[in-house]
């Protein structure tokens, strides 16, 4: 009997771990940081971020790899960022979006170099 009890002790403490990492690794996850785009500098490389702007252009372009995915021009001509999606898009173009992503300053997308990206997450029109 006193066996019994130790083995149903060390299941219950696993059990307990594994839902205590489930559940730290839930809460560590990153908040986006509310930003505008004439804001986003390399202090935000790297993390995760929430942009409204206005869709000037939605394009389905081809990577170096064969797969399809969408480059979204996100701000005015002075104060602009590329936004690059894997899923469809809706019609946006000349609408305010709101886009939710990790941001780069500087690296790779598709096998190709760019500059100044958002790697979308979430990519919604704003109806307000």
């Amino acid at each position: 009997m006193n066996k019994m009890k130790k083995v149903f002790t060390a299941i219950c403490l696993a059990v307990i771990s594994v839902l205590f990492l489930m559940t730290y690794t839930i809460i560590a996850k990153e908040l986006p940081v509310l930003v505008d785009v004439s804001e986003l500098s390399e202090a935000y490389d790297g993390k995760r971020v929430a942009v409204m702007g206005w869709a000037r252009s939605a394009e389905t372009k081809r990577g170096r790899m064969g797969s399809n995915y969408v480059e979204t021009k996100l701000g005015e001509e002075d104060n602009s960022v590329t936004v690059f999606s894997s899923f469809p898009p809706y019609n946006i173009v000349n609408s305010r979006v709101i886009v939710q992503g990790v941001y780069h300053h500087h690296g790779r997308y598709a096998g190709f170099l760019a500059d100044h990206y958002i790697v979308a997450e979430a990519l919604m029109k704003d109806w307000g």
